[in-house]
C-alpha cells in the first residue's frame, strides 16, 4: 500500500505550489474484486485495508468518490460503516436501496471556489447486488444533470462503468464539461480521447495517478484538449516527413505533382497541422495531463506511511493463504495483481 503515501505527496506538492486543487476518485477503491467470502478470502485483512484507505484518503482531503462494484465486495452495510468514517463525499445517482427505492448516496456535490462553482455527479454501471438497485446510469446522470446545471459553472461525471456504457455516455450530448471513469483499461490515459466530452481514466492498478491540469479564462469557450491536439501534430507530421523518402530538403509538392491522391493525404495532414496549431495558439480554456508513476522516484508522506504500517500491523499473522487469484504463497507471482 505504498502507493498511498506516493499520492499524498504529489498531491502535497501541487497544494505547496498554491494550486487549486480537486481530488477525486471514480470508484473501486477499496477491495480487488466484487465478491468476497470467508472461504476464499481474508476478511479481517480487507477490512483494515480498507479502513487505511480512508484514513489515508482523510489526510489527502479528497473532494469526492463514486463507488464501483468492487467497494460493495463487504456489503453495502460495511460500505456505509466507511462512509461514515470518511470526510469525502460519497456521491451516485442510479444506486438505489432495493426495498424503499431511495438513493443510498447523494447524487451529486457541489462546491465553490471563490465563486466557481464545481458539480461532481457519480453513477456506476449495472453490477449484482441483492440489496442495491442500480437503475439505467445514462438517464440518471442526464436527470442531475438537468437539475445542477444552471447552479454550476463547471460539472464533472465521475463514472464506474463499462466500455459500453462509456460509449454511450460520450455520445449523449448532455451537456457536462469532463468525464472521470474507473472500471475500464488498466492503463491511465493519455489525452482525453475524440469524444465531445474529454475523458480521462486512471487505470485500475493503482500504479498511476493522472494530473489533470485546467485553465479556464472564458467560461463560455470550448476546453481544448492540448495533449490530443499535439498527438495529432506530432503523428501528421511524422507521416509528412516520412513522405520525404529521408530526404529532409525534399520538395512534397514536387516529388509527388504527378500522383494526386497521395498530395491529397500530404496536403490533409498539413491541415491538420495547421488547424491544430491554430486552436492550441487561440485557446482560451485548456486541458493537458500527466501520468505520474507511483513507484521509488516518488517520495512518500512520513504520516501517511505510519497510517499505513500502523494499520498493517493489526492484520493477524497466520499461514499465509493463496492470493485473489488463487496462486499459492510458495508461487513466485503470489500477491501480484496481473
Amino acid at each position: 500500500m505504498g502507493g498511498l503515501a506516493r499520492k499524498a505527496s504529489v498531491i502535497d506538492n501541487e497544494r505547496l505550489n498554491n494550486n487549486r486543487l480537486i481530488v477525486v476518485d471514480s470508484g473501486d477503491l477499496f477491495f480487488h474484486k466484487s465478491e468476497m467470502t470467508f472461504e476464499k478470502d481474508n476478511i479481517e485483512a480487507a477490512k483494515i485495508k480498507s479502513e487505511i484507505i480512508v484514513n489515508c484518503n482523510n489526510k489527502m482531503n479528497y473532494n469526492a468518490f463514486t463507488p464501483g462494484s468492487r467497494d460493495f465486495a463487504l456489503g453495502l452495510k460495511y460500505l456505509k460503516k466507511l462512509e461514515s468514517q470518511s470526510n469525502f463525499n460519497y456521491i451516485s445517482c442510479n444506486l438505489y436501496d432495493v426495498g424503499n427505492r431511495k438513493r443510498l448516496f447523494d447524487p451529486y456535490k457541489i462546491e465553490n471556489y471563490d465563486g466557481f462553482k464545481v458539480a461532481y455527479i457519480g453513477a456506476a454501471s449495472s453490477f449484482q447486488k441483492d440489496s442495491i438497485l442500480i437503475r439505467e446510469p445514462i438517464s440518471e446522470i442526464k436527470k442531475v444533470y438537468n437539475e445542477i446545471s444552471s447552479e454550476a459553472d463547471f460539472v464533472i461525471v465521475l463514472f464506474n462503468g463499462t466500455k459500453p456504457d462509456m460509449d454511450r455516455l460520450s455520445k449523449s450530448g448532455i451537456g457536462f464539461d469532463l468525464i472521470l471513469r474507473s472500471g475500464g483499461s488498466s492503463r491511465a490515459s493519455e489525452n482525453g480521447g475524440n469524444g465531445a466530452t474529454p475523458l480521462y481514466e486512471a487505470g485500475n492498478k493503482g500504479k498511476y495517478l493522472n494530473k489533470i491540469n485546467i485553465a479556464l479564462s472564458n467560461i463560455g469557450a470550448d476546453l481544448i484538449d492540448i495533449d490530443l491536439l499535439q498527438k495529432k501534430i506530432k503523428q501528421s507530421e511524422k507521416h509528412l516527413k516520412n513522405k520525404k523518402l529521408g530526404d529532409p530538403n525534399g520538395n512534397l509538392d514536387e516529388m509527388y505533382k504527378d500522383k494526386p491522391k497521395i498530395l491529397d493525404t500530404i496536403n490533409n495532414h498539413r491541415d491538420i497541422v495547421r488547424a491544430s496549431n491554430t486552436k492550441i495558439n487561440n485557446a482560451k480554456n485548456i486541458i493537458n495531463t500527466k501520468k505520474i508513476a507511483l513507484d521509488t522516484k516518488v517520495d512518500s508522506k512520513v504520516d501517511i506511511l505510519f497510517i499505513v504500517d500502523e494499520g498493517m500491523a493489526k492484520i493477524p499473522k497466520g499461514p499465509e493463504m493463496n492470493d485473489h487469484r488463487g496462486r499459492a504463497p510458495g508461487n513466485p507471482h503470489h500477491g501480484h495483481n496481473h
